[in-house]
């Protein structure tokens, strides 16, 4: 399997992106502190909240909320630049699993893979892709599996000489800024 690890060759867009190849993002070291803080927050378990009483869970310790790991998956993801230039919006996610719990001093990363991508129906400008996420241990064992199904901006929206920045201006191929 070919993996690149989190660099990036300039812009970046959809069509930078080849089905079967995969992305690895920089390492994240998971705190008590973000994993009690997002809890709070979003999924007061107290498996989640005190490390005491978390003790006598069925995780036996404090763990990290799964939505909290989904999140998570896509920050990494984020962090690896892949998206910087191309990302407008999510549209779903399919085979969600959660594999085995996170703990307070995992080291995560995230591997991406797109699986297939075609032009958007309504959208010239982006492509509608299905890209696997796999959030790995510093065990190299999977911890959350998914399939996003993502909007990302192309290169070049399809019939058109026109190049579209970050932010959505478009430029004549001629005056790209670059």
């Amino acid at each position: 399997m070919l993996i690149f690890m989190y660099m990036t060759r300039g812009r970046i867009f959809l069509e930078d992106f080849e089905p079967g190849v995969t992305h690895e993002s920089p390492p994240h070291a998971v705190t008590e502190k973000e994993a009690i803080e997002f809890a709070q927050r979003y999924d007061p378990q107290y498996f989640h909240l005190d490390p005491e009483a978390a003790k006598n869970s069925i995780f036996g310790g404090l763990i990290c909320g799964g939505f909290q790991t989904a999140a998570l998956a896509w920050a990494l993801a984020l962090k690896s630049g892949r998206f910087d230039d191309c990302a407008i919006a999510g549209i779903g996610i399919d085979e969600l699993r959660w594999l085995e719990p996170v703990r307070p001093g995992d080291v995560l990363r995230c591997r991406f893979t797109m699986m297939e991508w075609r032009p958007s129906g309504s959208r010239p400008e982006a492509g509608v892709c299905r890209i696997r996420y796999e959030v790995i241990s510093q065990d190299d064992r999977p911890v959350i599996t998914m399939v996003m199904i993502q909007l990302l901006r192309r290169r070049r929206p399809s019939g058109s000489t026109e190049y579209t920045d970050t932010v959505g201006l478009a430029y004549p191929a001629a005056v790209r800024p670059d």
